[in-house]
């Protein structure tokens, strides 16, 4: 498994209005997306999206002009960062 992170400063605001996108766009979650999550700690926000696999991530990406996750962080009017990090463990 993989996660994309996406990384980026939010004010209260946008937060909330990115966990409404977020529960809002759950029933089109791009395929091979096990879980999302939306971390924040006042300032900094990171959308980290569970992968069953990097060759699932890989294939997305390779068909999306724009990956879900910045997608949605621009709809709130931020530009993140993306890295891709190794799950090696999920309950």
């Amino acid at each position: 498994m993989v996660a994309a992170v996406f990384e980026a400063e939010l004010d209260s605001g946008q937060a909330a209005d990115l966990a409404r996108l977020m529960d809002e766009g759950r029933p089109t979650r791009p395929e091979g997306v096990l879980t999302a999550t939306l971390l924040y700690d006042g300032s900094r926000a990171r959308l980290v999206a569970v992968w069953k696999s990097r060759d699932a991530l890989e294939r997305y990406l390779a068909t999306a002009d724009v990956p879900r996750g910045a997608e949605l962080m621009r709809k709130v009017g931020a530009e993140p960062t993306m890295s891709v990090v190794d799950v090696l463990e999920h309950a």
